[in-house]
């Protein structure tokens, strides 16, 4: 149940913190202009990117702020590794013509990784013992 919860915060802080990035990207873009990305530029391009990156972040802290509430140790180093590979994998699977579950996959692929990382230990006692 621990577990669940923690994918479940990375989720809705992925959300959140996705939303965020998406107004600030979209304000960013359209004041300062942004380069091309996924096909468009501008408000579209910055919004979107900011949105990729707050997803991921959110996923981080959401997981590390209920980890933190059910006192596990939590390594960060091994999370933000994570946390920015994922960001990196949404930024090139991104398409404004991409399929809706490629859409899904970008949302959901940060709190999985992260909720999959950060209980490896865990994962692998179970399965030992």
């Amino acid at each position: 149940m621990k577990i669940f919860a923690q994918f479940v915060s990375g989720l809705v802080g992925g959300i959140l913190l996705g939303i965020i990035g998406l107004v600030v990207g979209s304000m960013i873009g359209g004041n300062f202009g942004f380069p091309e990305f996924g096909g468009n530029v501008g408000y579209e391009s910055g919004g979107v990117f900011f949105a990729i990156v707050g997803i991921s972040l959110g996923s981080l802290f959401g997981i590390a702020t209920v980890k933190k509430r059910q006192k596990e140790q939590y390594k960060y180093t091994t999370a933000s590794i994570a946390a920015i590979i994922t960001i990196i994998i949404g930024v090139l699977l991104f398409d404004y013509n991409m399929p809706t579950a490629v859409g899904l996959t970008i949302l959901l692929m940060p709190p999985i990784a992260l909720t999959v990382i950060t209980n490896w230990q865990k994962f692998s006692k179970t399965k030992s013992s």
